[in-house]
């Protein structure tokens, strides 16, 4: 693994410090969302996304979190609480 296929440990730690830039609602994973993810991982590599507590139960987060990845083509930096930084790379 060459170093551009590493993610960057300070971006997805001041991602982290940032406000999500999306919220996955009562709806769950709808299209529209998966779209939206897809859209903002092009314009930003690292996006924090919040899912609202309506959204799923504890042990059903971080599968919600994983199959967004799953869907959108990125990976899962980490969960805390109801919310994730995903990233993809180029």
């Amino acid at each position: 693994m060459t170093d551009k296929r590493k993610p960057d440990t300070e971006k997805i730690g001041s991602t982290w410090q940032e406000s999500a830039m999306m919220q996955i609602g009562k709806a769950g994973l709808t299209d529209g969302i998966v779209k939206e993810a897809k859209r903002l991982l092009k314009k930003h590599r690292y996006i924090k996304v919040r899912a609202l507590r309506t959204s799923t139960d504890e042990h059903y987060k971080r599968t919600l979190f994983e199959e967004l990845c799953q869907r959108t083509g990125a990976e899962l930096a980490g969960v805390r609480g109801n919310t994730a930084v995903i990233y993809r790379l180029r």
